[in-house]
């Protein structure tokens, strides 16, 4: 146990600072991929203080860790790099030159270093034989080695999911509920929190924000008539910013969903450098039945692994979130952002990819997300 503290408590900064997509990623991924592990990720977003979430999300990952030796090895190599930490800095030059040749100076010194059984703690990072260093700490291919080296993963990876709590992204302002105007975002396990200036409640009771000051008591919205008003919400290259390329011309027709939907209606572009962005409108014939459809299409967002996003307030329901599919063995992943609005008896869905050297624009999918649920008003106001 003094091993595994040291080793957690002197790498927490590290992961904390340095820890990045694929950690996250693989963390949530593996230990959502069972319901208790999902359960217990999906309690924690909820209340990320309290104790016995924390501790019910550290026994899933224990138990994950040890019964999957490749999340251990995925990890392991994952955070390796970030726990090794930045080289040792280059010693200043002499501030006057040597008046005579001297001896070669003397090496430094070597890390401190402490013998524990099988494991070695030193200053080091580094994979070499059959041993593994993390950092301070490196284990021998011994059962003695590869048990602290299980125990200690599992102390990590508790870590790096509280450090990486819910992989939440902020676009701006407070993330709280109802914080400052802006909308408490996100998908839980149960209902998806709701967008707006309320109290965050997920009661599903709306609020004015995109709409001009007009929350849905005063505005009563007409439902879409036909596949003609769904293509009026998609987005031409004329409602876009300049320097957006249309890749996908807008179309609309009768819904082919099973939710109660009439029309639907898609397009898609190329924002920002490049990065692809898709556009989806669905029609229902009331707000009550979009609001169930919004719900209904939150949760099955939060049973595939979506991370929520906060974002400020737009229509009245709002969601943003992310969702990964692994490539490359598990070590790479694909991220998608997402956001849906309803806006009276319109659904809007914005998707936005990033790509492998850089995330996608969130003033893009901010601006655009708050571009389709104005157009959306627009459409059902007469």
């Amino acid at each position: 146990m003094r091993v595994v503290a040291g080793f957690a408590g002197g790498a927490a900064g590290a992961v904390g600072a340095e820890v990045g997509q694929s950690v996250s990623d693989l963390v949530r991924r593996r230990v959502g991929a069972d319901p208790s592990g999902r359960a217990a990720l999906a309690v924690v977003d909820e209340r990320p203080r309290d104790p016995d979430a924390l501790a019910a999300l550290t026994a899933a990952v224990r138990e994950r860790v040890v019964a999957d030796p490749e999340f251990a090895a995925g990890l392991a190599q994952a955070l390796a790099q970030a726990l090794a930490g930045a080289p040792p800095s280059e010693p200043p030059p002499p501030a006057e030159p040597p008046s005579a040749p001297s001896d070669p100076p003397p090496p430094p010194p070597e890390p401190p270093r402490q013998n524990t059984g099988s494991i070695v703690i030193d200053g080091g990072a580094k994979v070499r034989g059959s041993t593994l260093s993390l950092g301070p700490v490196t284990f021998n291919n011994t059962p003695a080695g590869r048990t602290a080296l299980v125990a200690c993963l599992a102390v990590l990876a508790a870590l790096v999911v509280l450090a990486v709590y819910g992989g939440t992204k902020a676009f701006d302002g407070d993330d709280s509920p109802g914080g400052g105007g802006v909308a408490a975002s996100g998908v839980e396990a149960g209902d998806a929190a709701v967008g707006g200036t309320g109290d965050g409640s997920g009661d599903g009771s709306g609020s004015d924000a995109g709409g001009g000051g007009q929350g849905e008591g005063e505005w009563k919205p007409e439902p879409l008539a036909d596949a003609d008003a769904v293509l009026g919400v998609l987005p031409d290259t004329t409602s876009l910013a300049s320097g957006w390329t249309m890749t996908s011309a807008p179309s609309a027709e009768a819904s082919s969903q099973d939710d109660g939907s009439t029309y639907e209606g898609e397009a898609a572009y190329q924002g920002s450098y490049g990065m692809d962005t898709r556009f989806r409108v669905v029609a229902y014939p009331s707000t009550d039945k979009a609001s169930a459809a919004f719900r209904a299409r939150s949760r099955e967002a939060a049973e595939e692994g979506a991370r929520r996003m906060t974002m400020p307030a737009v229509g009245d329901e709002l969601i943003a979130f992310s969702l990964s599919e692994s490539r490359g063995g598990g070590y790479v992943t694909e991220t998608t952002n997402y956001t849906m609005v309803r806006t009276g008896t319109v659904i809007t869905i914005v998707s936005g990819k990033d790509t492998e050297s850089r995330s996608y624009d969130s003033e893009d999918l901010r601006s655009v997300t708050q571009l389709m649920s104005e157009r959306a008003r627009s459409a059902q106001s007469g």
